[in-house]
């Protein structure tokens, strides 16, 4: 009888509000129900950065720990990627505050960072504290590059075969992982080239179904043995260089910890 009363007044409230239906398809238990459908045979994998050489150091600045800002492990990953593979040309989609870039641009030779236009956030109806936020850490930096626009109407053409990383931060919908997966194949230099795409999981041990189906969707299936999650990041990887990863498990208890020290740098206004 419990049941029949909560299907009542679930349906009333559908039926009052259809717009609550959203929240029910954009749970995540949908999303891994179709990706375990789509994907039978994929077992998702996952790999540790931190246990390469190049981990023994890393420095994370800046890093403003506020709301939106990716983990320190993120920025840390994507240092590190530079790092070991020499990359020369990097290329984000979502540019926010300016940290991911700016914590890779010391590494790189020349970065493109592509956000929608400040009109664009206004028109939206952001507020322009939020708008200000844009670029904060990376406006001034001389290897970066900001272009602007819709990363679904981006003229592509100038970048086509030309980046050694790609790092897709934009709208994490199933729809436009899989568009910006798609559109960013094209900047690969080479098969060598890295993709990194944010939010993949959504804590550091648990995967993102939403965002992950985007990304087989939006990959040929010769690419799919070369994607993990990244552990202790929110991050999956392309990187055709990794020959195998562990699979994953929850809730698994530690095997390492992390120290970390904390400067507080002032900023000029």
């Amino acid at each position: 009888m419990n049941k029949i009363i909560k299907l009542i007044k679930a349906l009333y409230l559908l039926l009052k509000r259809p717009a609550l239906l959203n929240l029910i398809l954009k749970e995540d238990a949908v999303y891994k129900e179709k990706f375990e459908r789509n994907y039978k045979q994929i077992k998702l994998q996952e790999i540790s950065v931190l246990d390469w050489p190049e981990a023994q150091k890393i420095k994370i600045v800046p890093y403003a720990f506020l709301s939106g800002s990716s983990l320190p492990t993120d920025f840390a990953l994507l240092q590190l990627l530079c790092r070991r593979f020499q990359v020369e040309n990097y290329f984000e989609i979502g540019t926010w505050r300016g940290e991911s870039i700016a914590n890779v641009a010391p590494f790189v030779k020349q970065a493109y960072t592509l956000n929608l236009p400040d009109e664009s956030l206004r028109h939206m109806g952001q507020t322009e504290a939020y708008i200000a936020s844009h670029r904060f850490f990376s406006e001034h930096l001389s290897n970066v590059t900001h272009l602007f626009g819709d990363s679904a109407t981006f003229d592509w053409q100038p970048y086509v075969r030309k980046m050694d990383l790609i790092f897709i931060d934009g709208d994490h919908s199933t729809e436009a992982v899989e568009r910006d997966t798609r559109n960013t194949l094209r900047l690969q230099k080479n098969q060598e080239s890295i993709i990194v795409w944010h939010d993949a999981k959504s804590d550091t041990e648990y995967p993102r179904y939403e965002v992950l189906l985007g990304i087989y969707n939006g990959l040929p299936k010769t690419m799919h043995q070369h994607v993990y999650l990244v552990k202790n990041s929110l991050c999956a990887v392309f990187l055709p260089q990794q020959p195998n990863g562990d699979f994953i498990e929850i809730n698994a208890l530690p095997t390492k910890s992390f120290e970390l020290t904390i400067k507080q740098i002032n900023i000029a206004s």
